[in-house]
């Protein structure tokens, strides 16, 4: 049988653990690598079993990392259940002529690399991976009680970086809006006329955004206000106690393709004398009835890695981070 492949479907996997916007960053590549009116990208996400055998436990489950994965606004479609180490057979039964990853190696449990064979097919294109952010990190932040203060270099996005997540599902043209503080302060223009009757509100910190945000949003979006654009004010009452920096959460909550314009530190008394409906992220009229909403927070998911402290201390330490 002859499998023809199509060069506007493109594969990336992983286990897209956290589903940070590192991983957003390289969904976003890989979109980007095929055309912007008819490509395709297909998204692999490992089983539990692979990466406990792999790697070792992830922080979030199977279920909670599929739909993380499908609601990025860049991800045409979730492959359940990839082989963790790539299978171009897989790849040719979505017609995917590439797989794309970023340019570190991912071994795995036998030390040899995971793209092996595909790169010796000439079917693997490499983009460029963000730094600074890996679920190795965010574990650390968690487990040592540390986090970036806002007067790190890093802890802001600039324009630039605000600019690339804020494309549309095309991974290309113009989208969300990114406003500072309020809505006087326009730091990405969007691709739509922005006006605040055609809005609903909802703030919060975001802060590990996870699934459990992801419910809420996607219920204020096709539920409650199936007619209007979503704005995200991301605010921060404690420094201290926020594992992600601004950058992000921001970035983060950019990729969600329920969202279509956020505002940096968002002025909560500004905002109140707009004529919108405005919502707070863990209400109970957003988290009722939600797959996730209902069980999963923030400190549910600190919890998931304090109860196996020592083995994620251990993990990281493979990696050269130590307590």
């Amino acid at each position: 049988m002859t499998i023809i492949l199509d060069p506007d479907k493109v594969w990336i996997d992983g286990c897209f653990d956290f589903t940070h916007h590192g991983h957003a960053g390289a969904i976003l590549q890989a979109r980007q690598t095929v055309s912007k009116e008819n490509g395709k990208l297909f998204c692999g996400v490992h089983t539990d079993e692979d990466i406990q055998h792999h790697k070792g436990s992830p922080v979030m489950n199977s279920k909670e990392r599929y739909e993380h994965t499908k609601s990025n606004r860049w991800c045409s479609e979730v492959v359940e259940a990839a082989p963790y180490v790539t299978d171009p057979d897989w790849m040719d039964r979505y017609q995917c002529q590439y797989v794309v990853h970023g340019d570190d190696i991912t071994l795995d449990a036998s030390g040899e690399d995971c793209y092996k064979l595909v790169k010796e097919m000439g079917r693997f294109k490499v983009v460029k991976r963000t730094q600074g952010v890996s679920t190795t990190e965010i574990i650390h932040r968690i487990l040592t009680k540390r986090s970036w203060p806002p007067t790190h270099p890093d802890y802001y996005p600039n324009v630039e970086e605000l600019a690339s997540y804020s494309v549309a599902e095309d991974a290309v043209s113009k989208y969300c809006y990114v406003f500072e503080r309020d809505l006087r302060n326009t730091l990405v223009g969007g691709g739509y006329d922005f006006k605040v009757k055609d809005c609903v509100y909802v703030d919060g910190d975001f802060d590990l955004f996870h699934m459990g945000d992801i419910d809420q949003l996607r219920k204020l979006k096709m539920d409650l206000h199936p007619d209007k654009r979503l704005v995200i004010g991301i605010t921060t009452s404690d420094y201290s106690n926020t594992i992600m920096t601004m950058k992000e959460r921001v970035l983060s909550v950019l990729s969600c393709k329920y969202v279509d314009a956020v505002i940096i530190d968002a002025d909560t008394d500004a905002l109140a004398l707009y004529s919108w409906e405005k919502y707070h992220i863990g209400t109970a009229i957003l988290k009722a009835g939600g797959t996730f909403s209902e069980y999963l927070t923030k400190n549910v998911i600190i919890k998931r890695v304090e109860s196996q402290r020592e083995v994620y201390i251990a993990r990281n330490q493979k990696k050269g981070m130590s307590i």
